[in-house]
């Protein structure tokens, strides 16, 4: 494992779906479960409008009954208290999921965003694939990296241009040189679609473009272990992770 690997998330990670079903909750997954395997505090945040299913996907080890809905409520909390409104995977991430009994808010996320701070944690964010959202304003008021996942789809490769848009207007220029392409392959019979023509395509648009395989363990619907999957799936998330760290340290170069 290189050096660069082996470097922390940046405090904020934003994982986006270029459509629905694209990966982005898996993804926000891996990347919190590469880090806290290597020994990094990180929270996987729900950061969908209604509330999306991160902890029923990701908690291996502990499903909390109260979410970050709770948490805001609360008001200022101890350590211990915090760690009880939280999830948690088998690889030490906790997960903040949203119960989805209130719409998300700015001012919830204000108050999410500074707890998270205060208790110097990285943060993954599933946003869904929803980015223009006004609840979304305090984590996009830091520049951050974006993740934004597309499925090997000809399809969703059509829809790029959609959430690539979104991404633009959104955060203008620098916002999408802050984006690394995620391709994520959801079909066991193998890639459908030339990654490289996309790699042509998006070239000096964004950051880059990684890809994550196709993964049994991911494709069964079960809850996710990391430890269960392929070591080539693992491999996926520690370039997508490094690829984030050198994006928020502002380093032009692929890693």
């Amino acid at each position: 494992m290189t050096d660069q690997l082996l470097q922390a998330l940046p405090v904020s990670t934003l994982v986006l779906g270029a459509c629905g079903g694209a990966g982005a909750t898996t993804t926000t997954l891996g990347l919190a479960n590469t880090a806290a395997a290597r020994g990094g505090a990180v929270v996987a945040v729900d950061a969908t409008p209604a509330g999306g299913d991160v902890a029923e996907r990701g908690a291996d080890a502990v499903l909390s009954v109260s979410g970050l809905e709770q948490l805001v409520a609360a008001g200022p909390v101890a350590d211990d208290v915090f760690d009880g409104y939280c999830s948690r995977t088998s690889a030490g991430t906790r997960i903040l999921n949203r119960i989805g009994n209130q719409t998300a808010s700015e001012r919830e996320f204000h108050t999410v965003t500074g707890t998270l701070r205060a208790r110097g944690v990285s943060a993954v964010h599933d946003l869904g694939h929803r980015l223009r959202a006004a609840y979304l304003a305090p984590l996009l008021a830091t520049p951050s990296p974006t993740v934004l996942v597309v499925p090997c789809r000809a399809d969703a490769f059509n829809r790029l241009r959609s959430a690539l848009q979104s991404i633009g207007d959104t955060l203008g220029e620098p916002g999408l040189a802050r984006t690394v392409v995620t391709v994520s392959n959801q079909d066991a019979t193998g890639w459908q679609v030339d990654v490289d023509l996309l790699r042509e395509y998006l070239g000096g648009q964004v950051w880059g473009i990684e890809t994550i395989p196709y993964d049994e363990h991911l494709g069964m619907g079960i809850v996710i272990e990391h430890s269960k999957l392929a070591p080539d799936t693992r491999a996926a998330y520690e370039r997508v992770s490094a690829a984030a760290s050198a994006v928020a340290e502002g380093r032009p170069e692929r890693v």
